[in-house]
């Protein structure tokens, strides 16, 4: 098996940049990628299994969905889709602290700008009841000026929540 050079992590500090960071794991993405173990599966044969999955989560087979994501992530451990495919499954069997490190992760693998897992976060957090930090995780998606139209129904789902929140309060 081709071994992985794995670069030092980034220093953690006040002017610590998630953008860095994203930038180092897609370059460890890319090393993993040229190893043997990622080339067990093509890409294709990735896409069905990521199909199954799917499939299955929308029979409301979530543990069989949930096998067939962690298998994925076996093999494409840095694919945010996955893990967000894995994490909302996790969200929807009601496993809301498994599910919170996995959105986090698929925030920063993904693109910063999605604010997909940063919803289902703020969700997870609300159905633990941690209005507070929910609310905090939920006032950037509502105040993001130039929202992408493609996201027009994640603002409405955010401000829906921060309704619900506030009433609870």
């Amino acid at each position: 098996m081709k071994s992985i050079a794995i670069p030092p992590a980034p220093d953690v500090a006040q002017s610590f940049d998630f953008v860095t960071l994203r930038d180092s794991i897609r370059d460890l993405h890319r090393r993993f990628s040229e190893s043997d173990l990622a080339r067990r599966f093509s890409d294709e044969q990735i896409e069905v299994l990521y199909s199954v999955g799917h499939g299955l989560f929308t029979q409301g087979k979530f543990e069989n969905a949930l096998n067939v994501f962690k298998m994925i992530m076996l093999y494409r451990p840095f694919d945010a889709r996955n893990m967000e495919a894995y994490a909302t499954t996790l969200k929807r069997m009601g496993r809301f602290e498994e599910a919170m490190p996995i959105f986090a992760a698929a925030l920063l693998y993904g693109e910063l700008a999605d604010p997909m897992p940063s919803i289902h976060m703020a969700e997870c957090l609300a159905a633990l009841g941690r209005a507070d930090e929910s609310a905090r995780m939920l006032r950037p998606i509502i105040d993001l000026a130039g929202v992408d139209s493609a996201y027009g129904e994640v603002r409405v789902r955010a401000e829906n929540l921060l309704a619900m929140l506030r009433r609870q309060e």
